[in-house]
């Protein structure tokens, strides 16, 4: 007898019969002995097909031009609130300062993986509850003038263990599945008739794919390209028989560029656009970080869309994730940088703000944004003029400084080396303080085309355990200079707060949050120079010359330390107990244990079988 999760040939069979059976193919393929065409595939399994809509033919309905608008753009999509601050009511208030910001469509949800404030994120979370507040969004919205957009996550993982460490996909090659969100779509669309828009994450926001080398009956041996491309052929279809001329919009979050390229070439253009971060194989952060034209990933995508004449919208952080790293904003050069990029490239109809805007968060960098919008054509120079003047004649041109330098800050911050940003400096309440063994780099990766390619060239670790001491010494370095150019700003905003005005407790509270921020870096860099430092005392112990310049370095650099924690009693300590016996401080303190390696399981062997 076979137990419940063992490999069911007939199972097997059962379930390509039904799916071929439903799909349309002919009697030949459905011997199970014979080989599938690819031509077959694409022509019949919708997975890579372009089938028409009644009514639409294949013409592109959308125009890819981008008429007079904010920015020069036809669509400024935003969220309201964020993750950190999903409270937000939906009030006449709240949604006119968003407007004031030039935002002219809305995202019905925040539509984040953690569900804040129980957000939706798949279509299954629109319960009776969410379904009156949604109602209740839809016509604040109307009321003050925005078009909308819903985003879900399609389809719904079966099941995901914590960390996404094992993860069961809703197949899109089972009819029962295709059925399921035919169905629930088409519900969405007749239960609110105004909202003309839909995102569909097909990764993420608890969505996942079958991999074409995994376990399942139906995926195995496709290419994703085929399978999801007919699948967003067939959610579309089932959208326009519901809501005719509703546009479906895409996101190719965690596939490879390759892939979202292939995609797009193969999906119907009618009513269809993509949304696109700024770089194909990272975040989206508030700064050119290998993004736009010079990712030459997005900028073919782009290129793409545009021939076919389907319309992208480029998003953008006005703020880097307010309220979950410790630096967030002051460094309004960035908005401005990332809307030119954006209007730079042809096809690119709109912009959508990545993370979410509560009035409550507003600062300097929502009102470079607001100007933006203001003066599509003035120069960066008029634009930081402008948000500047408020805090006076004297202290305004010092801000321009405390600005442009903590802008130079983040981007010296080695955002190339692991996705795992809040270890390298920029956790909340980081103070600089470290511990005394040697440090380590937390780098990440997970089971998806983007992180196994494009990610894979982005950052330097992704599921390292070892890395050469050049890769420590380099963030190190980088991580001081990201320092060094934040201390510069804080130098800038004292001589604005010494030039008084009213708005002296505002330049305050922007100069302790860069202050806070300085020391943590400068505190992470030390951590490594001093770990790397301590091994090349070592290195050289049979050497007097040698060790007397080794030491000196380090001594340095602890100094260093205790200044930058405030004479802290711990690393106050630290220096006085080395400079008493270094060779004993060496034994204690940054040692490595050489000889030893942990290894830990190869958790991604864990594979689900298919349902």
């Amino acid at each position: 007898m076979k137990k419940e999760h063992e490999f069911d040939e007939a199972k097997v069979a059962d379930s390509r019969r039904s799916f071929l059976k439903t799909a349309g193919l002919g009697a030949a393929a459905l011997s199970l002995g014979s080989v599938l065409k690819p031509e077959t595939l694409g022509q019949n399994l919708l997975v890579s097909s372009s089938p028409s809509i009644p009514g639409m033919g294949l013409t592109p309905a959308d125009d890819t031009s981008s008429p007079a608008g904010p920015y020069g753009f036809k669509y400024f999509c935003g969220l309201v609130g964020s993750p950190s601050d999903p409270n937000i009511s939906w009030s006449d208030d709240e949604l006119e300062q968003i407007k004031s910001l030039g935002v002219n469509m809305l995202q019905l949800n925040i539509a984040w993986g953690g569900r804040p404030a129980g957000e939706v994120l798949n279509m299954e979370d629109l319960n009776d509850s969410q379904l009156a507040k949604w109602k209740f969004r839809v016509s604040q919205a109307k009321k003050h003038g925005f078009v909308t957009m819903a985003q879900f996550g399609v389809p719904q993982v079966l099941y995901k263990a914590s960390g996404w460490s094992i993860v069961q996909p809703a197949c899109i090659m089972d009819p029962e599945i295709r059925a399921k969100y035919t169905r629930l779509l088409g519900e969405f669309c007749d239960r609110f008739p105004t909202v003309d828009n839909i995102l569909l994450y097909t990764y993420d926001q608890d969505s996942w794919q079958c991999s074409e080398f995994g376990p399942c009956p139906r995926c195995s041996g496709i290419p994703l390209d085929e399978r999801l491309s007919g699948f967003l052929n067939l959610m579309n279809e089932a959208m326009q028989k519901h809501h005719p001329g509703i546009t479906l919009w895409w996101k190719p979050w965690e596939i490879s560029n390759g892939q979202a390229v292939k995609i797009v070439k193969e999906m119907n253009p009618s009513h269809l656009g993509l949304i696109l971060n700024p770089s194909c194989a990272n975040e989206v952060y508030p700064f050119n970080d290998r993004a736009f034209k010079s990712d030459l990933g997005i900028k073919r995508t782009v290129q793409v869309a545009a021939d076919r004449g389907i319309p992208v919208i480029g998003e953008f952080d006005y703020t880097l994730y307010t309220g979950y790293y410790a630096i967030t904003d002051y460094f309004p050069r960035f908005v401005y940088e990332q809307l030119q990029s954006w209007k730079e490239l042809n096809g690119v109809v709109g912009v959508k703000e990545y993370f979410g805007f509560a009035p409550s968060q507003f600062s300097v960098n929502a009102e470079m944004l607001r100007a933006c919008m203001k003066s599509p054509d003035a120069s960066l120079d008029e634009l930081l003029k402008e948000i500047a003047a408020p805090y006076g004649k004297k202290a305004a041109p010092l801000m321009m400084q405390a600005w442009e330098y903590t802008a130079r800050g983040v981007e010296a911050f080695p955002w190339d080396v692991t996705y795992l940003l809040g270890p390298m400096g920029l956790d909340k309440g980081d103070k600089g303080a470290h511990p005394w063994e040697p440090v380590t780099i937390s780098n990440s990766t997970w089971e998806t085309p983007a992180w196994k390619t494009n990610r894979a060239a982005n950052f330097m670790m992704t599921a390292d355990f070892k890395a050469h001491p050049w890769v420590f010494e380099d963030v190190g370095l980088h991580l001081e200079d990201s320092a060094e150019l934040l201390f510069e700003a804080i130098g800038f905003y004292d001589k604005a707060i010494a030039a008084g005005g009213d708005k002296v407790s505002d330049i305050r509270k922007q100069r302790d949050s860069i202050a806070a921020v300085a020391r943590a870096i400068r505190g992470k860099s030390l951590h490594f120079l001093e770990t790397l430092t301590a091994q090349d005392a070592r290195l050289v112990g049979y050497d007097q010359k040698q060790t007397g310049i080794v030491l000196k370095r380090l001594d340095a650099l602890l100094e260093k330390d205790v200044e930058n924690q405030a004479n802290d009693s711990v690393v106050a300590q630290k220096l006085a107990d080395f400079r008493k016996d270094p060779n004993a401080w060496l034994d204690a303190n940054l040692n490595p244990v050489a000889y030893e390696s942990k290894c830990t399981v190869d958790w991604n062997k864990y594979v689900p079988y298919a349902r």
